[in-house]
């Protein structure tokens, strides 16, 4: 009795702790340096967003934008996941916050494995083997539900391309000044590479059948699952932004992240900045969580990165 008396203080307390923590927001800053950046981009300043889960930050978002104003960034890249697979996608927290960050600043936004699970409902059955024993009340009842999240899902899409968010699933957008370019392409990998107690390898030239590595720029890629980063680097990526993770979920001093949410234990790119030759990775802790993911000592991330050509 003693010792579950002490296991149900300790989820309590886990519980709450996180709950109290989530409100507090940290911006984590970068400097990464590339000769290969153009002198028209030297100083250029990027805000990253990643893993919102359609978390809330004040009323509207308020205090998240409020902390990007004052950072005032260059442009908004998004590295996935702001939304929930789950949940509509119209009317969201994740919506109004791109809908106030389109009107000042360019955003570009790259699928996580949520975004790539809504755009696929109808054009894969999602239904699992335990939902296949279901009768065919309770298989109907699954089918109008994805149809309904499908909706939501391609009203967020519509209406945010309509506003001049630039979403890059699988395609790349190239930015010019002057004698200068600067290319943002983002990769949707497929659901296998998401899947839990799972790391299957990627074939080299599976990046390359996905999305072109095009012009004579330097290379922004936006790949949600940062554990495929020598994958990233091989395919020419100067600069990889990614999430996913959650930061390890738990984090320990010395140690850093615990587990990812594919269940794998201290995972290697949990949170910060990588590097493998000439490419640089750097990886958001996250903004939020979902379903029984609570995170602890591990406080939601803003990402704010400077671009220097020396």
């Amino acid at each position: 009795m003693t010792f579950l008396r002490i296991l149900v203080g300790l989820i309590l307390f886990y519980i709450i702790w996180s709950s109290i923590e989530q409100r507090f927001l940290v911006t984590t800053k970068y400097a990464i340096t590339s000769k290969k950046l153009g002198n028209d981009f030297n100083g250029a300043k990027l805000v990253v967003l990643a893993d919102l889960h359609n978390n809330s930050y004040g009323k509207k978002n308020h205090r998240l934008l409020d902390r990007i104003d004052k950072l005032a960034p260059d442009m908004i890249i998004v590295a996935g996941d702001m939304i929930t697979k789950y949940q509509p996608s119209i009317p969201s927290s994740a919506y109004s916050l791109m809908e106030e960050l389109v009107k000042k600043y360019p955003v570009y936004y790259a699928y996580g494995n949520h975004e790539q699970y809504l755009e696929s409902l109808l054009d894969k059955d999602y239904l699992t083997d335990k939902n296949k024993r279901r009768n065919a009340a309770d298989l109907e009842k699954a089918r109008q539900q994805n149809k309904l999240l499908f909706a939501t899902w391609s009203d967020y899409l519509e209406r945010l391309k309509a506003m001049g968010v630039i979403f890059l699933d699988n395609t790349g957008y190239t930015i010019t000044k002057n004698n200068s370019k600067l290319r943002i392409s983002g990769v949707s990998i497929e659901h296998k590479y998401f899947e839990h107690f799972e790391l299957p390898d990627m074939e080299k030239v599976y990046l390359s059948s996905l999305v072109e590595n095009t012009d004579n720029a330097y290379q922004i890629l936006i790949a949600h699952n940062p554990l495929y980063f020598k994958n990233y680097a091989e395919w020419g990526a100067d600069l990889v932004l990614s999430g996913h993770l959650h930061g390890g979920i738990v984090r320990l001093p010395g140690i850093g992240g615990i587990v990812s949410p594919q269940v794998n234990f201290f995972p290697k790119y949990d949170s910060g900045s990588f590097t493998l030759n000439d490419t640089k990775m750097v990886v958001s802790r996250g903004l939020g969580t979902h379903s029984i993911m609570l995170r602890m000592f591990n406080r939601p991330e803003l990402v704010f990165i400077t671009l220097k050509n020396s």
